[in-house]
């Protein structure tokens, strides 16, 4: 159907009932990945530590250690987002106290890198991510790649921060 011949208030009515079923195909069970066809690793957390320190220290911060508890939010964070193909950070801060790591606290997602130190520069390059890396509180980092081979971005990445 052509919108040109729709009032405005029709031709936005009708966007937005096409938005609506659209975002709820997209969140459809039946439309995501299952969890047993996705891996997850938490491998690179000790060279992202390094590599953020190194980063942290040239700006005058203090370097960030792998904290494997927050291993575990970052994990279910990057399986979620491969599951359904879409970065979103749903309930971060309920996420981290279920992990009991409340308080201050950041998140950086992303998909698509297939190594730790190219999802760093990309992050870097990004003002809101950076702003999360450079956060002068934060000293401990958990980390993990969700991989879901031939579906979707293929790696989603979640980093946590705390203090």
């Amino acid at each position: 159907m052509a919108m040109t011949n729709l009032s405005p208030i029709r031709a936005a009515c009708a966007v937005t009932a096409l938005a609506a079923a659209l975002a709820a195909c997209a969140l459809q069970p039946e439309k995501r990945v299952p969890r047993e066809e996705i891996s997850v690793s938490t491998a690179d957390a000790a060279r992202a530590a390094s590599l953020i320190s190194a980063y942290r220290v040239s700006k005058g911060l203090s370097p960030v250690r792998v904290d494997t508890a927050l291993n575990a939010p970052a994990t279910e964070q990057a399986v979620a987002v491969a599951q359904y193909g879409k970065l979103t950070h749903g309930n971060f801060s309920a996420r981290m106290e279920r992990y009991g790591a409340p308080g201050a606290a950041a998140e950086n997602l992303s998909a698509g890198s297939s190594d730790v130190a190219d999802v760093i520069n990309r992050w870097k390059r990004s003002s809101g991510h950076n702003r999360n890396m450079l956060l002068p509180d934060m000293r401990r980092i958990g980390l993990a790649k969700a991989t879901s081979p031939g579906k979707g971005y293929g790696s989603y990445w979640a980093l946590v921060l705390a203090n």
